[in-house]
């Protein structure tokens, strides 16, 4: 029926008013359309739509067990909220729509999850979000330095590479610590932008001739949570006083090699040379910079004699020069010496003899001047006489430089040595026994006709000796100083021995302590090394260390020089002076010189710095 028509109707009878008017609500007045979901009677669907949004856990995130998963959920209420990995179901979740997912049964790696809300037949899911599951702890992959690393340069920076990411907020300096010989030592540490690469910068340099330790705490997770593996949270190693100049020297196998003493000098272009007698034959090593390098091959002048000592010099236009001994037939020796040209070992004269009759040559050496042509001296005896006995060659043989020395008493000799004084004339400093059989100290000085003992006053046994630009003579020795044994530098002035400053050693020790080597350097100041032997069960072995007078007091150069763990130093050290002013020094070094099978290579040390 026409709405109009139905209301005029309604009009001509008044009882109707009320009906008309209702009906004219119903039927005159535009009624809006019903809202989606809006229920006009009990039978209608609500179809608004079910929002998904991802509260935890962040895009990217990792697990090693438990994940807490929330999300947030608008419009209508679901029927059911659950949770789908990999696109299968794995869990309901609360009233307040969290779930706690256990990872456990899953396999390690990434894994898709997206959470799906029903309601009626209608299904609403929320957008995927990848997580990772990760049990595997992190390690090191790479150290710099190496863990337990026995010869670290000084300097040297302090990286570590990891397996995984570590997490940024579990790495600082609480939980990452540096230690210097136990103690802690302040440092700064940062974790580079892919989390993978430790720094570690210590604020003041690091102290040589100390262990060094970081100790990763186990507060230090990756982005799962697992912490670092425990073998990768100890890393430690060792920064010497000195460092190894290439590799150990020696012939052969280190099984096979036994090596009596060495003899080091610093060659014309300022590198170090180093020469010692072993299985039967003279060696010579130059260092070029980068490795040793032999010059020519071994040297003996048989097939069937034997080298049991050599002696090094460079000469005045710095070439090196090597001299030996050789024995054959019960103890007859011969003293032999090369120059090397350049390209080979080129003979210094044909061989000489004990000047004794029937004499055996029982120790030599080279003078440690650079300026004058060479000079050797040796320590021969028969069976009544016993003296020192020198050469020079003079460009075409060997002369004599003055008349031999007798040794007193004709008995044992202790640290013999020799040097020149600018005029070219000798000294010699050495130990002997006196009338009652006690090792007294002698220094000995050539006058240009005689010998003239200089002993008197010295208070001490000489070791070591040079002599100063100043033409002053200094000798290195071992004294009594308010009643305990301590090594001193005395100086002779011409008329008197003087002592430079007081104790070479900085405090009393009660290991035997000995000054085997002085060197003086540009500026007049010398240096010297002191040895000491430490006996205690498993650490037997003897130690060094560089001192230089300053003018007024005796500083260390650099800390302790010491053995490889496990390993010996043994017999005398020789000491040479590098162009800046830094002391080399070659040593033997070796298994346990107590074992009937020790075995030693020469090692070459410089200062670490």
């Amino acid at each position: 029926m026409d709405p109009f028509l139905l209301c005029a109707g309604l009009m001509k009878n008044p009882k109707s008013l009320l009906l008309m008017l209702w009906m004219m609500g119903s039927a005159c007045i535009q009624v809006p359309d019903l809202e989606p979901g809006a229920l006009p009677d009990a039978g209608s669907l609500d179809a608004r739509p079910v929002s998904v949004n991802w509260l935890s856990p962040e895009a990217g995130s990792s697990t090693n067990g438990t994940l807490r998963v929330s999300v947030e959920v608008t419009g209508p209420s679901p029927d059911r909220v659950e949770l789908l990995v990999d696109g299968t179901p794995v869990g309901l979740f609360s009233a307040s729509h969290s779930l706690n997912w256990e990872t456990w049964s899953l396999a390690e790696g990434p894994h898709v999850l997206a959470v799906r809300a029903t309601r009626n037949s209608q299904v609403f899911t929320s957008p995927e979000r990848t997580v990772t599951v990760d049990r595997t702890l992190p390690r090191m992959t790479s150290q710099t330095p190496a863990n337990t690393a026995s010869f670290v340069p000084a300097g040297t920076a302090i990286h570590a590479t990891f397996s995984e990411p570590l997490l940024a907020s579990s790495v600082s300096t609480q939980s990452i610590q540096l230690t210097v010989n136990s103690a802690p030592f302040s440092a700064d540490v940062s974790l580079s932008g892919d989390g993978r690469a430790l720094t570690i910068s210590p604020r003041t340099p690091l102290p040589v001739d100390s262990q060094v330790a970081v100790t990763i705490d186990a507060a230090v997770t990756d982005l799962a949570g697992n912490r670092v593996e425990a073998t990768s949270r100890d890393w430690r190693w060792m920064i010497p006083s000195y460092l190894l100049v290439g590799e150990p020297l020696l012939v052969g196998s280190m099984e096979t090699s036994y090596i009596d003493q060495t003899s080091l000098r610093i060659g014309g272009d300022s590198r170090p040379v180093v020469a010692w007698a072993q299985r039967g034959s003279v060696h010579v090593k130059r260092w070029n910079g980068d490795a040793w390098e032999y010059l020519g091959g071994p040297l003996k002048s048989g097939a069937t004699n034997n080298v049991w000592d050599s002696a090094l010099q460079i000469d005045t236009e710095g070439r090196p020069l090597v001299a030996w001994i050789e024995y054959f037939e019960s103890s007859i020796n011969q003293f032999h010496a090369r120059r090397w040209n350049g390209t080979a070992w080129e003979s210094l004269g044909t061989f000489l003899n004990s000047s004794l009759s029937g004499g055996r040559i029982d120790w030599m050496d080279f003078s440690s001047g650079t300026q004058q042509a060479p000079v050797v001296a040796w320590e021969e005896r028969n069976g009544s006489q016993h003296q020192f006995v020198l050469r020079q060659w003079d460009g075409s043989t060997w002369v004599e430089k003055a008349l031999p020395l007798p040794v007193p008493r004709a008995g044992n000799v202790y640290s013999p040595g020799f040097d020149l004084d600018a005029a070219g004339r000798p000294v010699f400093t050495f130990g002997a026994n006196d009338a009652q059989g006690a090792a007294v100290g002698h220094v000995v000085r050539w006058n240009g006709s005689t010998w003239q003992d200089i002993s008197e006053g010295l208070e001490g046994f000489p070791t070591a000796r040079v002599f100063h630009p100043d033409g002053s003579l200094l000798v290195g020795v071992t004294a009594r100083v308010e009643g305990r044994w301590r090594p001193l530098v005395k100086r002779w002035n011409g008329s008197a021995w003087l002592a430079v400053g007081g104790p070479v050693d900085s405090d009393f020790s009660t290991h035997g302590r000995a000054l085997n080597g002085i060197v003086v350097d540009a500026q007049g100041l010398p240096m010297a090394l002191l040895t000491e032997v430490h006996t205690q069960p498993g650490t037997s072995s003897t130690v060094g260390q560089v001192r230089q007078w300053t003018g007024d007091r005796w500083e260390d150069v650099s800390g302790v020089l010491r053995p490889a763990p496990g390993m010996w130093k043994q017999g005398l050290p020789s000491l040479a002076l590098s162009a800046d002013r830094a002391p080399v020094i070659a040593w033997l070094e070796g298994t346990d010189p107590a074992l009937a099978n020790s075995v030693s290579a020469v090692h070459v040390h410089r200062v670490n710095q």
